[in-house]
């Protein structure tokens, strides 16, 4: 079977490493200054919206399991669309330089 193969472990791992990179240069031509908690909320937030697809496929490989399988991949995407606007505005949010900064006195 494909999905359970190393061949099909071994693209998705490409498709991670490009997506990763792809990631990177997004950041850079959008100014982000990327430090690595919030490379790790990144990562944290791919791995939640990667996992809603792998329990979508293991769900609907199982007999009588269909209704299930979208149901809970549909929460997934909610889950995933919720935090992906919020770690958008985690990233896009520029820190104010310190000579920008009005000191009050």
């Amino acid at each position: 079977m494909f999905f359970n193969g190393p061949l099909f472990w071994f693209l998705l791992g490409i498709v991670t490493v490009v997506a990763g990179v792809g990631f990177k240069a997004f950041a850079e031509d959008r100014g982000w200054a990327l430090s690595w908690w919030k490379w790790l909320l990144a990562i944290v937030w791919y791995g939640i919206f990667m996992t809603s697809f792998f329990t979508l496929g293991t769900f609907l490989g199982e007999f009588y399991e269909s209704g299930a399988a979208w149901r809970l991949f549909a929460l997934g995407m909610f889950i995933s669309l919720v935090l992906g606007v919020g770690l958008w505005r985690v990233l896009s949010m520029n820190p104010q330089p310190a000579e920008a900064r009005v000191v009050s006195e």
